[in-house]
């Protein structure tokens, strides 16, 4: 799955972190394509970097605040393919049931159903613009609109023509339901990795233990943050080994 990416707008962001500088699109096309490996990108880089330049726009004036929500979206889209490339990469060993695998393929069909609608974006503004080009009959113009429906036509048959169309309707309808999900806090995990981890380099995946798909990304996230905020070190010896972690003295 490739993603084409444009940010519409006057300050293009490009990302620049310690590996790469350039479109951010083209960092998820040589992740994908294995030319840059995953786990060099630091993605509380790219999202600091993009937080900054985001800061930026919010305080410009003029033209550039209009296209805040689309600049967000497009990030957004690719940031969330990249961590989902990581997550893979980083906790192979983590099982996943039929449902959390579904929930992966729902998110990776929304990516490219966005991808799809994204580039027709500028195609449908600018044939929207245009002109129409119609024509009509000159000697109808001065008559007035009217409604001649059927002579054998009632409302009973409208009522039960329209109960029709909407029983067709729910067989397209998923029906509604509620899932209570456990909230969990970034700052507890954080302070709990804190209060957990010593100057002795763990393994990673101990950390996660029996835990939910939702601890574990929560886990994985917060590493991030402990190592951008230098509260830890990370180590991996070879490619695809484990991953050791240690609290900096």
């Amino acid at each position: 799955m490739r993603f084409s990416i444009s940010f519409v707008c006057i300050m293009a962001y490009a990302v620049d972190t310690s590996v790469y500088k350039g479109p951010i699109e083209k960092l998820l096309e040589l992740v994908e394509e294995k030319k840059l490996e995953i786990t060099e990108v630091n993605l509380a880089e790219v999202t600091g970097d993009f937080l900054a330049y985001f800061e930026t726009l919010r305080q410009a004036q003029g033209k550039e605040q209009q296209d805040f929500k689309s600049i967000v979206a497009d990030f957004l889209v690719v940031a969330s393919r990249l961590l989902l490339i990581k997550s893979r990469v980083l906790l192979p060993s983590l099982e996943l049931d039929e449902e959390e695998e579904e929930d992966i393929r729902d998110l990776e069909f929304r990516l490219k159903l966005y991808k799809e609608l994204k580039g027709t974006k500028a195609y449908v503004r600018e044939n929207w613009s245009e002109v129409p080009f119609m024509a009509g009959r000159e000697f109808l113009m001065s008559k007035e609109p009217m409604f001649l429906p059927p002579k054998k036509i009632r409302p009973v048959h409208l009522q039960k023509a329209m109960v029709r169309v909407f029983d067709e309707l729910q067989q397209f309808l998923m029906p509604e339901e509620k899932i209570e999900r456990v909230v969990m806090k970034l700052g507890d995990k954080i302070q709990e990795l804190l209060n957990r981890l010593t100057e002795e380099p763990t393994d990673v995946g101990h950390l996660d233990g029996k835990k939910t798909r939702e601890e574990v990304v929560t886990l994985f996230i917060a590493v991030l943050h402990l190592v951008r905020d230098h509260f830890v070190d990370v180590n991996q010896e070879d490619e695809y080994g484990k991953i050791f972690i240690a609290k900096r003295p």
